[in-house]
């Protein structure tokens, strides 16, 4: 996905600010709050209010139709006491997709964003605070969101957004996975340092791992924009995508000296074929079958799905025992301090917009996803369509359920990996295993991240080159010291001209904002 907390192309349009100031409606009633676990039950006698929403489609395919027509989306509206207008964007292109409608003045009650400080609804101020409404009618939000989640979206003591937490007790949630049964049989071990991660992706590239006699495994891949690569920049400490405390100064991640070992690193992947060599190339599609095909021995994504991919590849070699593993990410060479990938503690967010007329059925909308109830209905589907029940216990029907779940999974404020009972109708004893072995080692990692909840600095919306996704000029340099066509010294003069080009102003605002709002 991608997806992920500020990893995320921009496109060249800027959403229109709104002309007047938009005050929030605070329409519904404020009587008792209700119990947390139960959410606020819709009056019966109540009409039901229409919620427009921009979700992502996360790559899969969605129903043709009215959303209110899809079983999935009608039983939760019919449980919200609401009529949901859902309009799914490409996710490959959600964000240019996204500011295209409300640069054309379609704003939707509420929209999906895989990140939260950079949005530009946010810096205009079209944003609506929740904290009285979340106060009044989400106790479920208040009791499953942990305070961390929280304060991550809460920008000078206003929550600006609904978070979906990280799982597993942890706020990273990427790490390297390897096909343990491919190492057992080409001798090789789980690497701790950046040198035994080379030997380990030569022994995987030289010796036909699975035994079709092809020159055909994948040692490592990646996807377009250096994405689904972070545990690789974060062997020496980095994330180019995030900012970083360097000097008494907040700079891009990708001006950090690190920076320059982790490419020529990445280089040296790329020139002796350990890494894909379309991986530039890779969108997320092809990417994903890549990975469920068995294709790749090694690659870098979310904690929690290691199970799916485990199940995925397996189904995809029958004739093969496959083992996925996490393992620790090696320290690079030469270095000493944290390595994995950027702390975060929450992954996607729902973000409400000031011009909503239902801002109370919005919250009770999600209180209700937070119940037990929702969380059942988010992790598993609707009984008697995708599960069953016998006694307490949840039978699951996941090939019932496979284009059914990603309908979902865009309104989630819990993990998968978080309902107790859903966990155990989802996955077996052994895939528990697996995922719970994957979130031990994410415990253990985690890189700095000063500016979570820092808005967009203008510095970066007057110049969006500036962005590590956004910027043709810092990916094109990226990609000509990886493909070898740049040395890899003129990453010095990269920041240079940089810092030069509006990075010394963005530094400058970055740092201000962590002086005045950071404890040190």
């Amino acid at each position: 996905m991608n997806n992920y907390v500020n990893r995320k192309w921009m496109g060249a349009l800027s959403i229109i600010v709104l002309g007047s100031t938009l005050a929030a409606c605070t329409g519904g009633e404020t009587g008792k709050n209700p119990e947390p676990g139960k959410g606020e039950a819709p009056s019966a006698s109540s009409k039901p209010v229409t919620l427009k929403a921009f979700e992502t489609d996360i790559n899969n395919p969605i129903p043709p139709g009215n959303s209110m027509s899809i079983p999935t989306i009608a039983y939760l509206g019919n449980k919200t006491n609401t009529i949901l207008d859902v309009t799914f964007l490409s996710h490959g292109k959600y964000n240019e997709q996204l500011r295209l409608k409300m640069a054309a003045g379609e704003y939707p009650d509420f929209y999906w964003t895989g990140g939260f400080a950079n949005e530009e609804t946010l810096a205009n101020g079209m944003v609506l605070p929740l904290n009285e409404l979340i106060d009044k009618h989400g106790p479920n939000l208040k009791k499953v969101i942990p305070q961390s989640a929280w304060d991550a979206v809460t920008l000078k003591g206003q929550i600006m957004a609904i978070p979906r937490f990280s799982g597993g007790g942890t706020d990273t949630d990427r790490l390297i996975y390897v096909r343990k049964d491919y190492l057992d049989k080409v001798g090789a071990k789980i690497p701790s340092t950046s040198d035994e991660f080379l030997d380990m992706l030569r022994l995987l590239r030289d010796k036909d791992p699975d035994g079709n006699g092809k020159d055909d495994t994948i040692p490592f891949s990646g996807r377009q924009s250096f994405g689904w690569m972070e545990n690789i920049f974060g062997m020496w400490g980095v994330d180019p995508s995030a900012n970083i405390l360097y000097n008494n100064e907040i700079i891009p991640g990708y001006l950090h000296p690190n920076m320059k070992p982790a490419l020529e690193f990445i280089r040296t992947m790329y020139k002796e074929k350990l890494l894909d060599q379309e991986f530039l190339s890779n969108t997320g599609s092809i990417f994903t079958q890549k990975l469920n095909s068995g294709q790749a021995a090694s690659y870098n994504h979310t904690v929690e799905q290691i199970a799916d991919f485990q199940k995925a590849i397996q189904d995809a070699n029958k004739n093969h025992k496959v083992d996925v593993v996490a393992i620790p990410t090696p320290k690079g060479k030469g270095y000493t301090g944290p390595v994995g990938n950027r702390k975060y503690p929450f992954g996607v967010s729902t973000i409400v917009m000031k011009t909503t007329k239902h801002p109370v059925e919005v919250i009770k909308l999600f209180d209700w996803i937070a119940s037990e109830e929702g969380q059942v209905y988010v992790d598993i589907g609707i009984e008697g369509d995708t599960y069953r029940k016998e006694g307490d216990k949840y039978i699951y029907d996941s090939a019932n359920d496979k284009n059914k779940a990603n309908l979902r999974s865009v309104f989630a404020v819990t993990p998968l990996y978080f309902n107790k009972q859903t966990i155990q109708a989802r996955y077996s004893p052994e895939a528990m295993k697996r995922i719970d072995q994957a979130y031990e080692i994410a415990r253990k990692e985690g890189l700095p991240n000063p500016t979570v909840a820092m808005p967009k600095p203008k510095a970066l919306s007057e110049n969006p080159e500036l962005s590590w996704y956004s910027s043709s000029m810092i990916q094109e340099t990226m990609t000509k010291i990886v493909y070898g066509e740049l040395p890899v010294d003129y990453f010095d003069t990269f920041v240079q001209d940089i810092r030069k080009q509006g990075g010394n102003q963005l530094i400058k605002e970055m740092t201000e904002w962590y002086n005045n709002n950071k404890t040190k």
